[in-house]
C-alpha cells in the first residue's frame, strides 16, 4: 500500500511515540543545572542555586556512525514530569521524548531517516518539580556505507566443506555490532544448527538470526521475505540505514549469506520516499574475498578480490542477474552432491509452506526485542 508523504509523515510521528526504544550500546551521564554544569547548555528555568537532575542518555549505535533512525532511551534520579527534544539541524520532520508511568525514565526519537553523514545534536529537555534542565548528545549519522567492518573468511579449514559462509557473516556482524570475536565461523555454525527449522546442512535464516542474539542480546535480528530482487534489495539498504547495523542478504538461491553494509545511490526519509535511487550495493563476501590459493578451487567461475574483504560496490545489474547474489529466489529442494535432492525449507509446521522457498529473504537488526529471533520479522514500513 502506497501514502501520500503528508500520511506518511503522520504514520511515522506515530511509530516515534510508540516504539519500545531498544537499550543501545553506549550510555552517557550528564548533570543538568546551573552555568557550567557539565552537559547543560543554557541555564535551567529554575533559580542558579538549584542543582538539576541526573540523566542518562543510551543511544543505539552512538556517535561515530549512528542509524539514521534515530532511538534512544533516558534515565533520571529525579521525577521528570515533561520531557521534549529537538535536533539541530531541523529534520524536517517530529522528533518526540516521552515519560513513562515511573517519572523516572523514557525515550526519544525522531519519526523518519535523518541524513547521512551529518552532525546533529539532539536537545534533551527534562522538567522536574523545579525547573526545566538542558542535556545534549552530540552524534553523527551513517554515510552510504559502514565504515571499519571485519572481514572473516568461511574457509578456516581449506579442504573442509564450504558449509560456513552465514556462519562466516554472523562473525562479522558479531564483531561489527558487539566489538567481540568469540567464536570462528566453524564455533558459529556448530553452536547455531541447533537452531535450525529446516534440514539446512548450514544455517537457515531462524538459526542466524538466533545465533546473532544468543551471542549479543542487544542485537535483534529477524528475517523478512520478499517477492521480488527489487523490494528485497531496497528493504536491505532501508534497514541498513535505519539500523546501523550490517544486513545479511540470502543468496546464490538460499545457499549464501553475503553481508550488505552500504550502497550507492541516495536514500530519502522512509522507505518509498520518491528521493530512494539505489545503483549500487557495497557487500563483503566470506568466500569471494578468500584469496588464498589454498581456496581457489571453490567456484573458480567466480572472481575473487580483496574488496569483498572491506566492502566491494557492486552494479544493481550484476546484483540482480548473477546466480551467485539475487539472480534466483530462494530454491527448495536443492540438489546435492550424491545426486539426491534436500528440502531446505522451514519444515516446523509454525507457517504454511512453501515459505522461503521462491522468496528473497533478506536478516535484518529491526530493533523488535519482543519478536523471538525464530519468528519472521513484522516490522513494516510500507
Amino acid at each position: 500500500m502506497r501514502y501520500t508523504r503528508a500520511e506518511r509523515v503522520a504514520q511515522m510521528t506515530v511509530v516515534a511515540v510508540a516504539v519500545v526504544f531498544a537499550v543501545g550500546v553506549v550510555g552517557f551521564l550528564f548533570r543538568g543545572g546551573g552555568p557550567g554544569g557539565p552537559g547543560a547548555s543554557g541555564a535551567p528555568s529554575a533559580t542558579p542555586a538549584t542543582h538539576g537532575p541526573d540523566a542518562r542518555i543510551t543511544l543505539e549505535t552512538c556517535c561515530a556512525q549512528t542509524a539514521r533512525f534515530i532511538r534512544a532511551a533516558w534515565e533520571s534520579g529525579t521525577r521528570i514530569s515533561a520531557a521534549k527534544v529537538t535536533l539541530t539541524p531541523d529534520p524536517g520532520f517530529a522528533c518526540v521524548a516521552t515519560v513513562d508511568t515511573s517519572s523516572l525514565r523514557g525515550t526519544f526519537g525522531c519519526a523518519g531517516l535523518l541524513k547521512g553523514a551529518t552532525d546533529y545534536v539532539a536537545r534533551l529537555e527534562l522538567t522536574t518539580a523545579a525547573g526545566t534542565y538542558p542535556f545534549e548528545q552530540k552524534f553523527r549519522t551513517m554515510g552510504d556505507k559502514l565504515n571499519d567492518v571485519k572481514w572473516f573468511t568461511e574457509f578456516e579449514d581449506p579442504a573442509g566443506e564450504p558449509l560456513a559462509c552465514a556462519a562466516a557473516s554472523c562473525r562479522i556482524i558479531q564483531n561489527y555490532t558487539a566489538g567481540k570475536d568469540p567464536l570462528t565461523a566453524q564455533g558459529i555454525l556448530d553452536l547455531g544448527r541447533q537452531f535450525n527449522k529446516s534440514k539446512d546442512p548450514g544455517l537457515d535464516p531462524v538459526a542466524i538470526a538466533t545465533v546473532l542474539q544468543r551471542m549479543e542480546p542487544r542485537n535483534h535480528y529477524h528475517y523478512y521475505r520478499y517477492d521480488t530482487r527489487e523490494d528485497a534489495t531496497g528493504a536491505a539498504v532501508y534497514w541498513l540505514v535505519r539500523s546501523g547495523k550490517p544486513v545479511m542478504v540470502i543468496s546464490l538461491a538460499g545457499q549464501h549469506g553475503p553481508v550488505l553494509i552500504g550502497f550507492q545511490g541516495t536514500y530519502g526519509t522512509y522507505y518509498d520516499d520518491p528521493a530512494n535511487r539505489i545503483t549500487g550495493v557495497i557487500v563483503e563476501d566470506p568466500q569471494r574475498g578468500d584469496l588464498s590459493p589454498a581456496t581457489q578451487n571453490r567456484r573458480p567461475d567466480k572472481y575473487r578480490t580483496a574488496g569483498f574483504q572491506t566492502g566491494q560496490l557492486l552494479s544493481l545489474d550484476e546484483w540482480s542477474r548473477d546466480e551467485w547474489w539475487l539472480g534466483f529466489p530462494y530454491a527448495s529442494p536443492i540438489p546435492m552432491p550424491d545426486g539426491s535432492r534436500l528440502a531446505i525449507d522451514r519444515n516446523d509446521g509454525v507457517y504454511p509452506t512453501p515459505h522461503w522457498a521462491g522468496k528473497f529473504v533478506i536478516i535484518v537488526d529491526d530493533g523488535d526485542a519482543e519478536n523471538p529471533p525464530d519468528r519472521e520479522g513484522r516490522v513494516r514500513f510500507r
